[in-house]
């Protein structure tokens, strides 16, 4: 993403923190880190269950991704939040729910 693509970003997040009510702001962060969470955690739960093993650099990428999502969560929220989900999708996993 460029500088310029960020900033236009941060310049919509900001218009519409400025112009929105209470409950419209609740609705836009569930939007985003719900998204984010359901992505993070459907990657977890992909990594534990599957049976064949990626090769390296597939590994390598999924990491990354896991990564990355993981950190960007942690920006939204905080570490113990992403600890949380975290473990919900292993308890998930292991009540045999898996990816939704």
């Amino acid at each position: 993403m460029t500088p310029a693509e960020l900033e236009q970003i941060a310049m919509k997040m900001r218009d519409k923190g400025l112009h929105s009510s209470w409950n419209e702001l609740i609705e836009f962060s569930n939007g985003i880190v719900g998204g984010l969470v359901e992505a993070y955690q459907a990657l977890l739960r992909n990594s534990v269950a599957s049976d064949i093993k990626p090769s390296i650099g597939t590994r390598e990428l999924h990491m990354m991704v896991q990564g990355k999502l993981a950190k960007a969560l942690t920006v939204l929220t905080s570490e113990a939040q992403v600890a949380r989900w975290e473990s919900e999708a292993s308890t998930g996993l292991a009540a045999g729910q898996g990816d939704k």
